[in-house]
């Protein structure tokens, strides 16, 4: 109703205020709404009425009745109860006669979207991720049949196909279907008179929603934003959350949405110069509370002086382009020839942290003899990818397979083995394609006990902590910060640790730079000592808005050789002394003074029952406190040690403790039963792991201001130009070739 209120207030400045109502009245006919459900439509209707006696009085006596001005008013309102992605084609689907008035309601809709010229769509649309197949028409229009979704679906070879599934999202659906209502589209419907639409694609119009941030500058979103580019004049964008991901509730525009949320307005003022991608233009709300905000977005004009372009390239993000130093350095993912999801498991039951629990659910499920019993602890994954009947023939390298399917096996399983399930917790899993549900073949055909991987997020920026960590183990999909997937970089190419997961042009043009050979172990090594500490994240936290890794490449050798020292003990730190190990004791590393340790006054119960559903912290006394007994020697910046925001020693706990059940969420459905089988008490091997986690954590924390400090370095001196690199063809483009979905959620989140 803003719409409404700036028609009075213009009118009144222009004409005067006798002429509002007429105003009004002409402008009734213009507005038109579409809403799917009974309740919303009611309340939307009675809002409407509401805030049009409010505004206007039809110059009528004053003993007109209420019920005579609402009915004045609603024969000029244009409010229908219909789905907005549906088929604006179909007129046969139906509806009882009983809801013959739902029936017109929609009729005249479709009508509106088959004929009418819309101008100006403006909304909040619904967010809603894993939507395949409820975009309605947008998304499929039947077999054979090209849908406007598949516009926006990028070209195989922008190598970004493996981000296209993010499209499968309500707002995009709505963003697709008003670019196409507004900007043009006509070759997606049939049976249409195309003379009544006029020349449909060369209008002027406007789009307007306020969405989700992540059609912005996500990977799977490029034609999307070439096709606006293509379609628009000018685009305007209005970043929300300057906080980014998960900001402080008090900080949201809408209190309820943890996503960095947007407003993006797309205007085409004349025929549209299909030659000339649109300027885009961007600015940012300031950070902090959610009054400051609106007070800011209400003194937002489109001309005036606080917008930034963005880059012009057709494309590339709707955000400015960063400064020329942060652009020089190459992306994370260019650094390497091959990036990939980690484990998708798909259901919780298969990772524990100890080998017993997981033996023990596999004999309790070939032991099941009911049928439909035992299918309901397996916990088919709700895309069907696998079954209880399933014959899965493709094995995981290095692991035994069974021909039959699980209902028929009756075997002891497979010998559960060390799975890299989050950072800086090992845990175990069943090494079983039959029950993983996204194994990514690739990092088990490539793993043997010389392999490390990285692993961060790229399609979300990193928040308090390291941007990245590392394995030595194969990574979980969560690995990285236990949600929001992220991408798993290998060393080596293949098990025998003969082949670099990085391009031989790089490691030529590395030792031109530093004047000698340079190792792929170097250079992973280098990328550690970069980025996998806090100082990194804090230095480059304003460029880091916008997802995306970039690493500084410094053009000094000394500088390169001191980095990878700093991160060959980085990596041998986050793999528990298994990687790098080379000239450094045997074993899981120690602390050498103040370790953390158990004195005898400190000893831990022994029960689950007598351990506590969290840690608590005693800064005073430097210990950490569990139950009766406690760990002396944990200093307050390891107890705070945090991955992307996640607490490392909570989340580490968290699946350790007596009820490690988690929150619902969502729609989400529960995990299987099978999950509740774990130790009846606490186990001496989960003590030992504790002690290994605050040991490592604690030299990581002396090790980072070593790491600033170099990182501190190497920006301030020459670096190596990410264009003339990738001119020789040393960089990789980000590479991304598994198949697998990079960011699906699975039964496994946090």
């Amino acid at each position: 109703m803003g719409v409404l209120q700036h028609i009075k207030r213009t009118v009144e400045a222009d004409e005067g205020a006798g002429s509002v109502p007429t105003a009004i009245e002409a402008a009734l006919h213009r507005l038109i709404g579409f809403e799917l459900q009974f309740g919303p439509y009611a309340v939307a209707q009675l809002r409407v009425l509401a805030e049009l006696i409010d505004l206007v009085t039809f110059g009528k006596g004053e003993d007109e009745s209420s019920d005579e001005l609402h009915r004045t008013l609603g024969a000029g309102l244009r409010l229908y109860i219909a789905d907005t992605l549906g088929d604006p084609d179909e007129e046969t689907a139906w509806i009882p006669t009983s809801l013959a008035s739902v029936a017109e309601s929609r009729r005249q809709a479709n009508h509106i979207k088959r004929h009418e010229a819309i101008t100006v769509v403006i909304g909040n649309p619904p967010y809603k991720e894993k939507a395949k197949g409820r975009g309605g028409w947008v998304e499929d229009r039947g077999p054979g049949l090209r849908a406007p979704l598949d516009d926006w679906q990028p070209p195989l070879e922008w190598g970004v196909g493996a981000h296209a599934k993010h499209l499968r999202n309500l707002y995009i659906y709505f963003w697709r279907w008003a670019a196409w209502k507004v900007f043009g589209g006509d070759p997606y419907r049939s049976g249409t008179d195309k003379s009544q639409l006029g020349d449909w694609t060369h209008r002027r119009g406007i789009v307007c929603f306020i969405t989700v941030a992540g059609f912005l500058n996500g990977p799977g979103f490029q034609k999307m934003r070439a096709d606006l580019r293509r379609d628009a004049d000018e685009i305007w964008v209005i970043d929300c959350t300057p906080e980014g991901h998960q900001p402080p509730i008090k900080s949201r525009v809408f209190e309820g949405v943890q996503q960095p949320v947007c407003i993006v307005l797309a205007s085409r003022r004349a025929s549209a110069d299909t030659a000339t991608p649109a300027r885009v233009r961007f600015r940012a709300l300031p950070e902090g509370r959610r009054e400051d905000k609106f007070v800011a977005l209400a003194d937002v004009a489109l001309d005036d002086s606080g917008w930034e372009d963005a880059a012009s390239d057709w494309q590339a993000p709707f955000r400015p382009v960063g400064p020329a130093e942060w652009i020089g350095y190459p992306a994370l993912e260019d650094l390497f020839l091959y990036n990939g999801s980690g484990v998708m498991a798909g259901r919780t039951w298969v990772i524990a942290p100890d080998a017993q629990s997981l033996k023990d659910r596999w004999k309790r499920l070939v032991e099941e003899k009911d049928p439909k019993r035992k299918a309901e602890l397996f916990h088919p994954h709700m895309n069907g990818d696998r079954t209880i009947t399933k014959i899965v023939r493709e094995s995981l390298a290095g692991h035994e397979h069974s021909s039959r399917s699980v209902d028929k096996d009756t075997s002891s399983g497979a010998a559960p083995i060390r799975y890299g399930f989050r950072s800086f917790d090992r845990q175990w899993i069943i090494p079983d394609n039959r029950l993983i549900n996204r194994a990514n073949p690739t990092l088990w055909d490539t793993y043997s006990n010389s392999q490390v991987y990285l692993t961060g997020l790229l399609a979300h920026s990193p928040g308090r902590g390291p941007a990245l960590t590392v394995s030595g183990l194969i990574p979980d999909l969560h690995h990285y910060k236990g949600s929001f997937g992220g991408r798993a970089f290998p060393l080596w190419s293949d098990a025998a640790a003969t082949q670099p997961n990085v391009s031989p042009q790089l490691l030529a043009e590395l030792a031109a730079a530093y004047g000698r050979e340079v190792a792929p172990e170097e250079e992973i090594a280098y990328v550690a000592a970069v980025a996998a500490h806090s100082g990194y994240v804090e230095r480059f936290r304003q460029h880091l808005k916008q997802p995306g890794l970039r690493i500084p490449l410094t053009a000094d050798s000394n500088l390169f050789a001191k980095a990878v020292e700093i991160g060959r003990e980085v990596i041998w730190l986050h793999t528990f002394g298994e990687r790098f190990n080379e000239g450094r004791p045997a074993g899981p590393p120690r602390v050498a003074q103040n370790e953390p340790t158990i004195p005898a006054e400190g000893a831990l119960p022994k029960t689950l029952d007598a351990m506590p559903h969290e840690l608590e912290y005693d800064a005073i006394s430097r210990r950490l406190k569990i139950g009766t007994g406690f760990i002396a020697n944990v200093s307050p910046e390891v107890w705070a040690y945090e991955v992307s925001g996640k607490r490392v020693l909570t989340q580490w706990w968290s699946y350790r403790r007596k009820d490690r059940s988690k929150p619902p969420m969502g729609d989400k459905r529960p995990p299987s039963e099978l999950s509740n089988i774990q130790p009846d008490k606490w186990l001496p091997e989960y003590t030992t792991e504790l002690l290994n986690v605050l040991r490592v954590l604690t030299r990581l924390v002396g090790l980072e201001p070593s790491q600033a400090d170099i990182l501190k370095r190497i920006v301030e001196g020459p670096t190596l130009d990410a264009d003339i690199l990738r001119a020789t063809g040393a960089l990789s483009d980000g590479s991304a070739e598994d198949t697998q979905e990079a960011e699906e959620e699975s039964d496994v989140d946090l």
